[in-house]
C-alpha cells in the first residue's frame, strides 16, 4: 500500500512540476507518441495518465479498431487502437504497447492504445505546417521538427466525442 501511494504522491509531485515549468518557462509542452507509423502530439491537460497496457478484455461484436476493455485502478476503459482505428496499420498484437487514458471531464471512460510513448515536445521547438486537407476536426495542427519529423497535434476531447469513434459495436 505504502508503494501505490508513493507512486501517486511522485505523479502529482511530477505534475506540478511540469505545470510550474510550462508557467514559469512560457513554453508549451505536449506529449508525443507514435501509433501507426506516424507521431503524434497531445496537450497534457488532454490526459489523465499514460499506462503500460494491461490485459485487455476482448468484446465480442466490436470493431477491429476496439481492442477490448482494461481494468486501472479499479475503474473500467474502453481501449482503441489508435493506428486500427484511423485504418493506418493491423490492430497492435498483445504486447508492450501504451494506452493514453482520456481526461475524467470529457465523461467517457477511454483509452488510446498506442505504439509507445515518445515523451514530452516543447511547440517552441517545432515549425507549423499547414493544415491537411479533409482533416478530420480533431485534428489541431501539424508541426514538423528539426529532423524533418512531423507531428500531427490532436484534441483528445473531439476525438472521444465523435460519433464514429463512440460507435465500437458491428
Amino acid at each position: 500500500m505504502e508503494a501505490k501511494e508513493s507512486l501517486r504522491e511522485f505523479q502529482t509531485r511530477l505534475a506540478e512540476k511540469l505545470k510550474a515549468a510550462e508557467a514559469t518557462q512560457g513554453v508549451s509542452s505536449k506529449l508525443g507518441f507514435s501509433a501507426g507509423g506516424r507521431h503524434w502530439l497531445v496537450a497534457l491537460d488532454q490526459i489523465n495518465e499514460v499506462v503500460t497496457v494491461p490485459a485487455l478484455t476482448e468484446v465480442p461484436w466490436s470493431k477491429p479498431w476496439f481492442a477490448g476493455v482494461a481494468s486501472v485502478r479499479g475503474s473500467l476503459y474502453g481501449c482503441v487502437d489508435l493506428a486500427a482505428y484511423l485504418g493506418l496499420a493491423a490492430p497492435l498484437p498483445p504486447g508492450e504497447a501504451r494506452i493514453l487514458l482520456a481526461h475524467p471531464r470529457f465523461g467517457v471512460n477511454t483509452a488510446l492504445r498506442v505504439e509507445r510513448a515518445l515523451g514530452l515536445r516543447g511547440v517552441a521547438d517545432l515549425v507549423p505546417e499547414p493544415a491537411e486537407v479533409d482533416a478530420p476536426r480533431w485534428h489541431i495542427a501539424r508541426w514538423h521538427d528539426r529532423d524533418g519529423q512531423f507531428w500531427t497535434e490532436i484534441s483528445m476531447e473531439s476525438l472521444v466525442s465523435t460519433p464514429a469513434y463512440l460507435e465500437a459495436g458491428m
